[in-house]
């Protein structure tokens, strides 16, 4: 797909999967090759990226950040930073703001791994405005964490670590709390319930396998722990709000 001029100055992509205008504001899903650098400079407009596929590095600040799928970032125009990509490259979802209605951008660099401004990325295909205000105000947020983060934190690293659904009950055995207990400070810790963040989780999965281009959507479903490929899209529809066969098209292009 031939980029606009706007978004070729913004990005400097491999290829663009995807182009369009959202509310007024640029939406792109751009692919970036293996081992592509890309040496230090600055934007001259605010820019949201979303981690669909692959692993993005980003320094600025005297820091580097490593994000992978499910990460998000907000970088202020005027930042100057460098990015490199990892062995399979990057797929990721670029937003950039139009500037007069959206000038409470965050005005410092954040990259985080959040369930929730993932969701948000993704539905900014289908229901715009909403969902990117909604993935702004997760990436200005500063998290509070609940009394007890760390029993949050275990029971987030056990459902990414499962190749299958895990119910709040057999979850809280593991980790020998009450069940009541663990769900309140899951949602305080990520924002989202544990049923949730494991459909998240999966669409995730599904994703990274759809734009690797792997198998087809029967053997994805299976794959990622989906009963068929109708639950596999009810769950794409649910947290992103189309089907993966749009981006199985896209990513084939």
């Amino acid at each position: 797909m031939e980029r606009s001029a706007r978004l070729a100055k913004a990005m400097n992509a491999a290829s663009v999967l995807f182009e369009g205008r959202v509310a007024d504001h640029t939406v792109a899903i751009v692919r970036y090759a293996p081992y592509q650098q890309i040496c230090a400079h600055a934007h001259e407009e605010d820019g949201i990226t979303v981690v669909l596929h692959g692993e993005v590095v980003e320094e600025a600040e005297h820091r580097s950040t490593v994000a992978g799928a499910g990460w998000a970032g907000a970088r202020p125009r005027g930042l100057r930073h460098t990015n490199r990509f990892g062995p399979h490259g990057a797929v990721v979802l670029a937003i950039i703001p139009d500037q007069p209605s959206f000038e409470r951008f965050p005005r410092r660099w954040r990259w985080l791994e959040s369930p929730m401004a993932y969701r948000a990325g993704l539905r900014v295909l289908a229901s715009g405005e909403d969902a990117l205000i909604q993935l702004l105000a997760t990436l200005t947020d500063d998290p509070r964490y609940p009394a007890n983060p760390h029993c949050a934190m275990m029971a987030r690293e056990k459902l990414e670590r499962s190749p299958k659904r895990l119910s709040v009950a057999s979850l809280a055995r593991q980790l020998e709390l009450h069940p009541v207990y663990l769900a309140r400070q899951f949602r305080r810790a990520f924002g989202v319930s544990m049923r949730e963040y494991q459909t998240i989780l999966m669409v995730r999965r599904a994703n990274q396998a759809l734009l690797s281009g792997r198998a087809s959507l029967t053997r994805i479903a299976y794959e990622c722990g989906f009963a068929d490929q109708s639950h596999m899209c009810r769950a794409f529809r649910s947290v992103a709000g189309w089907k993966p066969s749009s981006l199985e098209r896209d990513g084939g292009s």
